[in-house]
């Protein structure tokens, strides 16, 4: 099995991290025996085969589905939004931006031939978009359930919907958008579960499926979730 290693000055405890780019990294504690890490490897190999053949999956779905082709319409099913896109070519060629004009209405204008950076003022705006609907959604559901965290951030993961920190910040990830709302509750719910119990023990699953008795459709369904993701993300 190909693998990279990285040392972490500050980590505590070997982590195995797999993308689709970088394939599989070890990152391990300063001080740690690499020479345990064939060991820790046959342990947790079930999971990273799965997670392999999931990335090849991704990759044969990117190469059917140009990303080089910008929308004209974005569908964010976790808010029941469909948001129409116009496109305007200005005199300002070295600029592009990207301003709602209506309800469900954008437009982006400048270099729209760029298609590189009409796709980046887009992404900026979904970061944004879900900065201002889902850290609310967390905050109620925090509020609900009696769970309490230190803050949310936004960001564009390229394998995890969702992370919490031991000093309990969560990151949500901004494609959560394109989810139906119902996983996205799942997701939210399961990250602050980890504010509870930061491994996946069986006192963390038996915390979270309280909340959600299907949880194993629903992990299903979260997992399947990047075939939802437009190939524009890309």
């Amino acid at each position: 099995m190909d693998y990279r290693v990285r040392i972490s000055p500050r980590g505590r405890r070997v982590r195995l991290n797999l993308s689709a780019r970088d394939g599989l990294t070890i990152v391990i504690p300063r001080g740690f025996d690499a020479r345990r890490i064939p060991a820790i490897l046959e342990t947790r190999k079930g999971w990273i085969e799965k997670h392999l053949r999931r990335f090849s999956e991704e990759t044969r779905f990117i190469a059917g589905n140009p990303p080089d082709i910008l929308p004209e319409t974005i569908d964010l099913p976790a808010l029941g939004e469909i948001w129409r896109i116009a496109y305007r070519s200005t005199g300002v060629q070295e600029v592009v931006e990207v301003k709602a004009v209506g309800p469900g209405a954008l437009v982006v204008s400048g270099a729209v031939d760029d298609h590189a950076a009409c796709r980046s003022v887009l992404k900026r705006w979904l970061r944004c978009r879900a900065a201002e609907r889902l850290a609310p959604l967390l905050a109620r559901l925090a509020e609900e359930n009696g769970f309490r965290y230190d803050r949310v951030t936004i960001r564009s993961q390229k394998t995890r919907w969702g992370s919490c920190s031991v000093r309990k910040t969560i990151s949500l990830n901004c494609h959560l958008l394109f989810l139906p709302s119902d996983v996205v509750r799942y997701v939210l719910l399961h990250e602050l579960c980890h504010t509870v119990f930061m491994d996946h023990s069986e006192k963390f699953w038996l915390l979270l499926d309280g909340f959600e008795p299907d949880g194993k459709v629903m992990r299903r369904r979260m997992r399947a979730g990047w075939k939802d993701l437009p190939a524009w993300l890309s």
